[in-house]
């Protein structure tokens, strides 16, 4: 019913490139043909890392087809990644369409693009000025907020040593 054409992964300029910068949008784009009009569609991409575990999936929900059946015909699809969102190293994209009432795989095309995420070390990405090694599947930007606050002195510390303990941990003086 459904044929997997092309998949591509692109820069948000539209070049097709298999290095991606970490602080940039990335395109991933799915060219595929229905062959038998009547049935809903649920495109969609995973995205693995270089183990092969799910970073995440992502379905097409565009409303001007969600819950509608498509004609026969040439479809392209595509999703915009935002920048500063996946780590860096080697992502993996499976690419998959089911048939909806009842469930039926159309096409599954595992791993059948992979691109690299590269950070410039530039200090403007998410890991700003540290160069180490930043675990974790996604590295977004998130907004902080930081203020300078007065504290008693008996509560400086959230962390207090308590007499025969190896190790601290919160007390039950702490603050959440």
């Amino acid at each position: 019913m459904v044929r997997l054409r092309a998949v591509r992964v692109k820069s948000e300029d539209g070049r097709i490139s298999e290095a991606m910068d970490i602080r940039r949008p990335i395109v991933i784009e799915m060219d595929y043909e229905v062959l038998t009009s009547g049935h809903i569609l649920l495109p969609h991409f995973h995205l693995l890392d270089e183990t092969g575990e799910v970073i995440f999936i992502t379905m097409d929900l565009d409303p001007q087809w969600r819950g509608r059946p498509r004609p026969e015909g040439y479809y392209r699809g595509h999703v915009s990644i935002p920048g500063n969102l996946l780590s860096e190293g080697t992502t993996y994209v499976s690419c998959y369409c089911l048939t909806l009432e009842p469930d039926t795989v159309q096409f599954d095309g595992p791993s059948v693009v992979a691109f690299q995420v590269i950070d410039s070390l530039d200090g403007d990405s998410a890991r700003g000025p540290y160069a180490g090694v930043m675990p974790g599947f996604v590295r977004p930007i998130l907004k902080w907020h930081t203020q300078s606050i007065e504290m008693e002195a008996s509560k400086s510390s959230m962390f207090q040593s308590r007499p025969n303990d190896e190790c601290s941990g919160p007390t039950s003086e702490s603050e959440p």
